[in-house]
Formats: structure tokens, C-alpha cells, sequence
């Protein structure tokens, strides 16, 4: 145990027993009154013996209540406490989850948010982010540590998706809900993801897009290496309706890019033949290091979630210096020491 201030010790505790001592070498002197003669009669008496005895006990308690209780006191200005080293594991990863919210695909982002929940849960220092994309991409969640407020967003991905998979029809995307408050809160998934002004671009699952604006989320991407950064990239790729081909980046555009700048992909698909382009798919998530994970793969969600951990390549070690007082306990034993003074006062009437 330390102290923050020990000169209160160093000073106040040998006050405290000079003063103690002082009292109990005093002795009151005769002053004034009157002089009883032969006393020796009453101060032979049982009674009267006790009573001295009662007096002296506790006239000889109370000044060493006293002086323990002003002893704590120098003890609470003196602030112990006690230090200890923390050293915290910090995992400096930046993980994205990229959502397809086109009708075909809302299997696959339940599958997936239902694990990432628990796989968050156990993150430490990593931040973690989340994008949504049909038509266009939106970022959801930007890079952050904030685990609960993560938890939150995916809890909501979680409503949105189930009552899509009992409200919404996948080929026709015809939906009937059975409230206005059931179609708000699939809305929450898909805002921003399905309306564009332009008419000439215009499409659904643009996996390519949605990939790329994800990469271009990391911050620092060309300058800090040192960061490993994953995405997690869930869609069939069944890109529709384009209107135009050059008004969007093709999937195995952004693969190449995701290489180029050492971001792992991890894709997240329904069964094999219902993927565009599967084979390249597969084999942009496999060159950036990464895999590519189907429902139909037996406990497909706990497997992606073991392959992302196993990229964690850089760790930093922060070591923090922990302080801890207990004033409570002091408080409370000099309370107790000026209680019995209070109450013996009492009790010998002085």
C-alpha cells in the first residue's frame, strides 16, 4: 500500500501522540470549593471503587478513541491506495460486414448477423463497421469499438431479416406485413439501399459497388499497413436490371482492388448454383487470403467466424498503472472511534 500524501503521517501521527501522552499525564488541581474530611470511609466503600474504576476506564478509553479516530482522519488525508499493472491485449484489426438486402439474400445476412453477434462479444480493441447494399451502398456502422452499440445494429438486422424471410416473397418482392410497425422495422435494413434518382443507374445485388465502397471505408488504407483489415462480404452477386455497364464496378474488379490494398474477403453465399459467377467469386475471396463459405456447408456461420479470428496477425500490449482507494473503511473506523468517544462522554458526564 502506497500514499498520496504521507507527509499527513509523517506530520500529523506524532502530534497525535504527544497530545495523547499530555493527557494522560495532566492531573487536575484543587482550585476552589470546599475540602470533605475524612473520605477515607466513603473511598473504602465497594460502590464508590466501582464507580472510580468506571470513571477511569473510561476517561482512559475515550482519549485513545480520540486520538485513533484523529489518527484514521490523517490517514484519509494521507489517501492510501494501492497500484497495480494492467496490460491490456489489444488486437489492431478493422473488420467490415458488407450486407447484400436484396430480396434473394436475406437467408444468408440472418445466418451471418445471428453469429457475428456472439463473435463481437468476444472482440478486444478490433473496430468494427457495417455496410448495406442493393442499388447503393450504405455504411451502417462506421469503423468503431462501441461493442454494444454494435450489438444494437445487428439485433435489428436480425428483425429485419426474419420478417423478411416470413413477409417477402424472393422472386416477386411482394411483401405484406402486418403492421406498419413490422414494415418500419424491415425498412431499417434496406433504406437508402433501393431508390436511385438517376435512371440510368439502376440495378440490384451490385456486388461490385458495394465491395469497393466498403475497401474505401478503411481509413488510412494506403498509409497504415500495419492494421489487418477483413470484410466480410455476404451476396448471390444475381446483379439486375443495369442500365448501364459502365456506371458500376464489377465484382472481380473490386476482388483485385481488395488484393491490391491487402484486405482478406470473406464471402458469404447461398448454395453454389444459385451465385453468379461463383468460381470467380470464389477465387477472389481465396487470392485475398480469404475463403468463401455456402449455406449449405455444415455450421457454415461458426466456421466463417473461426477463419476471420484466424487473421488476427498484429497485437499491441498497452500496460496501464491501476490505482485504487478505499476511504470507505477508513471513514467508517474513525466514525466507530468518535461514537464511543461521543457515547463515554455521555455516560461519565464531562
Amino acid at each position: 500500500m502506497e500514499l498520496k500524501n504521507p507527509y499527513a503521517i509523517y506530520i500529523g501521527i506524532p502530534v497525535i501522540l504527544i497530545l495523547t501522552l499530555i493527557s494522560f499525564g495532566a492531573r487536575k488541581k484543587y482550585i476552589d470549593g470546599r475540602k470533605v474530611a475524612n473520605t477515607e470511609v466513603i473511598e473504602g466503600m465497594k460502590y464508590y471503587k466501582q464507580r472510580m474504576m468506571e470513571y477511569r476506564i473510561c476517561s482512559v478509553t475515550m482519549i485513545i478513541s480520540l486520538a485513533v479516530a484523529l489518527s484514521f482522519l490523517m490517514m484519509l488525508i494521507a489517501r492510501p491506495f494501492r497500484a497495480r499493472q494492467k496490460v491490456t491485449e489489444i488486437h489492431n484489426r478493422d473488420i467490415y460486414v458488407c450486407l447484400d438486402t436484396s430480396y434473394s439474400a436475406f437467408q444468408i445476412d440472418l445466418e451471418t448477423v445471428r453469429e457475428l453477434k456472439d463473435f463481437v462479444n468476444g472482440l478486444q480493441g478490433e473496430r468494427f463497421g457495417i455496410t448495406i447494399f442493393n442499388c447503393k451502398t450504405v455504411q451502417l456502422v462506421p469503423l468503431t469499438n462501441d461493442y454494444e452499440y454494435i450489438i444494437e445494429v445487428l439485433d435489428k438486422l436480425e428483425e429485419s431479416c426474419l420478417l423478411a424471410t416470413k413477409y417477402v416473397d424472393v422472386y416477386t418482392g411482394f411483401a405484406r406485413f402486418p403492421s406498419v410497425e413490422k414494415e418500419r422495422q424491415f425498412m431499417y435494413m434496406i433504406d437508402g439501399t433501393v431508390k436511385d434518382p438517376d435512371p440510368e443507374y439502376h440495378g440490384s445485388s451490385i456486388a461490385g459497388e458495394g465491395l469497393v465502397t466498403t475497401l474505401f471505408e478503411f481509413p488510412e488504407l494506403k498509409e497504415d499497413e500495419t492494421r489487418t483489415r477483413v470484410i466480410i462480404l455476404c451476396t448471390d452477386n444475381q446483379v439486375e436490371n443495369i442500365q448501364s455497364e459502365d456506371s458500376y464496378v464489377h465484382l472481380e474488379e473490386a476482388m483485385a482492388l481488395c488484393k491490391k490494398y491487402n484486405v482478406i474477403v470473406f464471402g458469404v453465399t447461398p448454395k453454389q448454383d444459385e451465385v453468379r459467377d461463383f468460381d470467380m467469386f470464389e477465387d477472389g475471396c481465396k487470392t485475398s487470403g480469404g475463403d468463401i463459405f455456402t449455406l449449405d456447408m455444415s455450421n457454415m456461420a461458426e466456421r466463417l467466424v473461426e477463419a476471420v479470428e484466424k487473421t488476427d496477425t498484429y497485437t499491441i500490449y498497452k500496460s496501464d498503472i491501476i490505482e485504487t482507494e478505499y476511504p470507505e473503511a477508513i471513514v467508517a473506523c474513525a466514525t466507530i472511534a468518535l461514537v464511543v468517544y461521543y457515547v463515554l462522554g455521555k455516560r461519565i458526564k464531562l
